[in-house]
């Protein structure tokens, strides 16, 4: 299994040579990215490639990488960042999008000059094939998790068990509601589909020893992302725990997430969810809003709209989570219950990342 994890036990750093664009778009976790080629060189290659002449478009590449990778070597003296990648005690481990030209460049020039230099074979697009396919088998960990409308506290509970759950909400940089967008703007932008699988890829592999998973029961879509099939069917099929909470706990807990938003986010999250809701109601809000009444707003939103359309799932156990101490060892308990009686394959044979490998 071609991990994160295992390739940092063997690895200082790794390191991405595509272009900056590229690398936006979707890399490796925790790769740093050190471009052969600019956005424009790349894309200038490839043309000349197409429409002209192979073998003009490979010199043209090779005279290119050499000068850019000498501008990199040149400019370590004056980058600290650089200076600590670029070091000859670490060991690095260097990849493009399919382990070929540009990867071979890079790696053929540091071993020159005596780093200590591993390419990955096969490249972005064989690391893209490990996630893929462990995303089209089963999966082997089984799920407790946690469903219940907005405001209860499920999200905090995931946070202080971040030890054995996955965060959803916090890989996808979104909560989930009509609101969801706003509400997660300090984590920055949702990243691409690809983006979100790799990371979420990355937490179940170093999570792999834990047999029993907490998750936050998500539809199957967060914003702009879809949650994988087989992961979203593995935690609906596994351990469902209802969590509830008093009513002015909840609103004081959405008035804290949402008290930053601004005026023109707050009616455009509005326009979402005004065919759910009586024109009537829309109104009040309006004119709440207009005299700052947040916790008013909130009741009204839980009452009205989330409660309404909040479809409670199928559960086997149901927590009132007026403390959150107390509900983190009810479901630690939960979790000690079920532990025995769940068979886990989680100590399966994996091939070793070294076949995907060329070493210097």
């Amino acid at each position: 299994m071609l991990s994160n994890k295992k390739l940092f036990e063997e690895f200082d750093y790794v390191i991405d040579v595509r272009t900056p664009k590229e690398y936006s778009n979707s890399h490796i976790p925790n790769s740093v990215n050190l471009p052969v080629f600019t956005n424009q060189e790349h894309e200038n290659i490839g043309t000349i490639y197409k429409q002209e002449s192979p073998l003009k478009a490979t010199i043209m590449g090779a005279s290119i990488a050499c000068k850019n990778i000498s501008a990199i070597l040149d400019s370590i003296p004056k980058n600290k960042e650089l200076q600590s990648i670029l070091n000859h005690k670490n060991k690095l481990l260097i990849y493009c999008a399919r382990g070929g030209k540009r990867s071979e460049a890079m790696k053929t020039i540091l071993g020159h000059i005596g780093f200590r230099v591993t390419k990955l074979e096969n490249g972005y697009k064989g690391y893209r094939n490990e996630v893929v396919n462990y995303f089209s088998t089963p999966l082997r960990h089984h799920f407790i998790s946690l469903c219940g409308p907005t405001g209860c506290g499920k999200s905090e509970i995931i946070e202080i068990l971040k030890t054995s759950s996955i965060d959803l909400e916090k890989l996808a940089k979104h909560y989930g509601s009509s609101f969801g967008t706003m509400a997660t703007q300090h984590m920055g932008n949702q990243p691409s589909q690809k983006m979100f699988e790799n990371t979420l890829y990355e937490e179940l592999c170093n999570k792999e020893k834990e047999s029993i998973l907490f998750i936050e029961s998500e539809s199957r879509k967060l914003g702009n992302l879809i949650i994988p099939s087989t992961l979203f069917e593995t935690y609906h099929k596994g351990t469902n725990v209802l969590i509830q909470a008093p009513m002015e706990q909840r609103i004081k807990r959405i008035v804290n997430l949402y008290q930053d938003i601004s005026e023109t986010e707050f009616f455009s999250a509005m326009k979402k969810i005004k065919p759910y809701i009586p024109k009537s109601i829309f109104i009040s809000l309006e004119k709440l809003w207009e005299n700052q009444e947040f916790e008013e707003i909130a009741r009204i939103l839980i009452e009205k709209y989330y409660d309404k359309v909040y479809k409670i799932a199928k559960h086997s156990h149901r927590i009132l989570n007026t403390n959150l101490a107390e509900t983190v060892k009810e479901l630690l308990e939960i979790k000690n219950l079920i532990k025995a009686e769940v068979p886990y394959n989680g100590n399966v044979q994996v091939k070793s990342h070294f076949a995907n490998c060329s070493k210097n």
